[in-house]
């Protein structure tokens, strides 16, 4: 059977019916130049509207300027030419009038305001929504951090108000999620306080987002938070008084429409290694060395090697982990970028029959890119030289390169594939490539190679211990190149066409 053989995984790191703006950078960067579009089409709109308006207004003064002075000459309906005339002259004007009021022009522009409805519709924040949420579960950040826009000690963006808050609490209601609700719908309410009552937050739909979510998680609302309004006590004792049923029936609700948001959770807290990859994500702690650890100048016994030597860094020794530094240029890393740009797809998983690939964004988020051979030929040759002198292994027969950049919580839960990654851009403090089995975090530098075997060397078995999963991104903007090395075409000590070992 033919397998991957090792990992070459280079970082390039830069600070459907329904549209997913939220899986890449690129999407993200994109939704701006089309919502500028959209403005520039609302404007042009608006200035149509306003000549129009301004038309209408001097010509129907004009109007009455005819009028009142058809009105000066007594004699005029007694002379039935002029009659003729004024009636003649009225129709024109109906039909000038009619013309301005329809105006085609504006018409025609508030057609492409149509063309750009995509920006508008509630899946856009819904999905934002299921990615912000499935960060706060996966870091375990409160809502009052996560509002602040802090986390650890650290910035991951700016502040949100009470009414962006009232939002994330609409969302988890509707994703039936009740320990979302009630964290940011109290989190909502404090701000709702301390910013003076926005109107944007009904306070009575905050009493019923907390008091619901209260009987649900089994907190005590009534001391929780002090809240008024015309329907609070109705919300109180309804729910007091049909406590238990409506608790049997949200279990039942849960069980038949859990979202993904949910599912997630449960996946994260119900594996043993999802917790030890959560914990290397959430701490960020740096990988070890240890006595085995070695860094060195490497050249691989190439001659031309000798004054531009490989940076090499021993990670693990079984697996074999190493990683390779400024192994990618900035020339490179740009052509790269460009050849992506607007290519980038959803990413997707293999479906479990191994029939097809899916999106599921619980597992995968982010957007991809294959570079086709013509293009690999053209742009990345030199590199595939230096992934086989590093690696000592043939890319004749490797995959296609992949390109992938992460958006709003882009993220891929433990797996295993045998490839190299090479590290497209830097991430500050962010955008680890974690072994949850090992212990071990790498960085996402700009520029290196990170490389691992996924099969044992001697028999093509796969090494358990290769599990790796890229942790979501809080901040920055991740870019990756994967290249993928098959057993077929090189020198193994077994045939692994019928993965037997060679004597």
């Amino acid at each position: 059977m033919l397998k991957y053989l090792a990992v070459v995984s280079s970082l390039l790191i830069f600070v459907e019916a329904i549209q997913r703006w939220h899986t890449s950078q690129i999407m993200l960067t994109k939704l701006y130049d089309v919502q500028n579009d959209h403005f520039n089409v609302l404007d042009n709109y608006a200035n149509l509207e306003t000549k129009r308006l301004e038309e209408l207004k001097n010509y129907v003064a004009a109007v009455y300027e005819w009028r009142d002075n058809i009105k000066t000459k007594k004699q005029f309906l007694h002379d039935h030419m002029d009659v003729f005339k004024v009636m003649t002259q009225m129709l024109q004007h109906y039909f000038q009038i009619d013309d301005l009021i329809k105006n085609k022009k504006s018409l025609e522009a508030f057609k492409d305001i149509d063309e750009h409805k995509d920006l508008s519709g509630e899946h856009i924040v819904l999905l934002a929504h299921r990615a912000l949420r499935r960060l706060q579960l996966f870091y375990a950040i409160p809502a009052s951090d996560m509002s602040a826009g802090r986390f650890n000690e650290k910035v991951i963006g700016d502040r949100m108000d009470a009414c962006e808050c009232c939002v994330m609490a609409k969302y988890c209601l509707e994703g039936n999620d009740p320990y979302g609700v009630l964290d940011w719908a109290v989190e909502a309410y404090g701000k709702w306080e301390s910013e003076g009552r926005p109107e944007c937050v009904d306070p009575d739909i905050l009493n019923y987002y907390i008091v619901s979510s209260s009987v649900y998680t089994g907190f005590n609302f009534m001391n929780l938070i002090i809240l008024s309004g015309p329907n609070y006590q109705e919300y109180t004792e309804k729910f007091e008084r049909y406590y238990r049923l409506m608790k049997n029936e949200l279990f039942e609700l849960e069980k038949e429409s859990t979202t993904d948001i949910m599912e997630v959770y449960e996946y994260s807290i119900g594996h043993g290694y999802m917790k030890d990859f959560r914990n290397l994500c959430k701490h960020g702690v740096s990988r070890t060395l240890t006595k085995y650890s070695k860094c060195r100048y490497q050249t691989n016994n190439l001659f031309y090697r000798i004054l531009m030597p490989f940076k090499e860094e021993d990670i693990n020794s079984e697996p074999l982990i190493k990683i390779y530094h400024d192994v990618l240029y900035d020339d490179e890393i740009l052509k790269i970028k460009t050849l992506a740009l607007e290519n980038m797809k959803d990413a997707t998983v293999k479906s479990v029959d191994g029939k097809g690939d899916s999106l599921i964004e619980k597992t995968r988020s982010g957007q991809v890119y294959w570079i086709s051979k013509v293009d690999a030929v053209e742009y990345l040759d030199a590199l595939d030289t230096r992934i086989e002198s590093f690696t000592g292994f043939s890319t004749k027969t490797a995959e296609q390169y992949q390109i992938v950049n992460y958006g709003l919580g882009g993220h891929y839960l433990p797996h295993h594939d045998s490839f190299a990654k090479a590290i497209l851009t830097d991430v500050q403090n962010d955008g680890y490539t974690s072994f949850p089995l090992l212990n071990i975090i790498a960085p996402a530098e700009k520029g290196a190679a990170l490389v691992w075997n996924n099969l044992h060397m001697s028999n093509g078995q796969k090494f358990y211990e290769s599990l790796h999963g890229s942790c979501p991104l809080l901040k920055g903007n991740k870019w990756i190149m994967t290249r993928w090395l098959y057993e077929e075409g090189q020198h193994l000590p077994y045939d692994w066409k019928n993965n037997v070992q060679i004597i």
